[in-house]
């Protein structure tokens, strides 16, 4: 298993990614993303595993690695929705706002879940690449199936969310109030958050077959919601009538 060395690694780790993120860039019919903004975003989610790797360390360190461990089912709560959830999510939403909402080329719905799931997909491929150079193929495999897609889903509502705070239905004449805009941008990292914990948890409290039956419900369903929003998100299109 652990024999894969780096290149394998490297290969194992992204190939799930690479697959996610054409299907995703794929469903952008109408004005597709320049591929070299996408690679960016891409990038930009993969530094982002340095600070939140940092920070989730250090609020191990304060809240203390003994409760961590032995707090009970309260300690395994804040695992999935401190150190896993809102660190990441966090880091996430924080570098879209920061360097991807304000893109020019950001200007029609769906363009902001091609890049939530840039974004995201580059975190999961770091994190992958470095899961399997430890664990080993299986656990590359099992990431690959559950883990990897969540995180392409998580970003993909992430976009989904700070597109319509930028840009409101998308149609020539839409108009985002300030609340609507607060509100959309407040959504786009609690919706991520809510099914990251959700899924975190499963993993940490629940043993056998339990834990795929729960993933495997939460995925369908996170599949459903963002699959949804994909199809309004597009469908709000303004470069609708001038494809073709």
């Amino acid at each position: 298993m652990r024999s894969l060395g780096l290149t394998g690694a490297v290969v194992l780790g992204a190939a799930p990614s690479v697959f996610l993120l054409i299907f995703f860039y794929l469903k952008d019919r109408y004005e597709p993303e320049p591929r070299g903004h996408v690679a960016l975003a891409f990038v930009k989610g993969a530094v982002a595993v340095l600070p939140s790797y940092l920070l989730a360390q250090a609020i191990e360190l304060w809240v203390g690695r003994v409760w961590l461990a032995l707090g009970g089912v309260w300690a395994r709560l804040f695992e999935a929705a401190i150190l896993a959830g809102a660190v990441e999510e966090g880091a996430k939403w924080v570098i879209f706002l920061a360097l991807i909402y304000w893109w020019e080329e950001l200007d029609e719905p769906l363009d902001g879940v091609v890049y939530g799931v840039a974004l995201a997909l580059g975190f999961a491929t770091v994190e992958n690449v470095l899961c399997v150079l430890r664990d080993g193929l299986s656990i590359g495999l099992l990431r690959a199936i559950f883990a990897v897609p969540a995180h392409a889903l998580f970003g993909a509502a992430m976009g989904f969310y700070l597109g319509r705070a930028k840009l409101g239905r998308g149609r020539h004449g839409s108009t985002v109030t300030p609340a609507q805009r607060a509100y959309r941008i407040a959504l786009a990292l609690l919706v991520p958050l809510a099914f990251h914990t959700a899924y975190d948890f499963a993993l940490i409290e629940l043993r056998g077959l339990w834990v795929y039956a729960v993933i495997a419900a939460l995925s369908v369903s996170l599949w459903a919601f963002v699959l949804r929003r994909v199809h309004t998100a597009r469908e709000d299109s303004p470069f609708r009538g001038e494809a073709g």
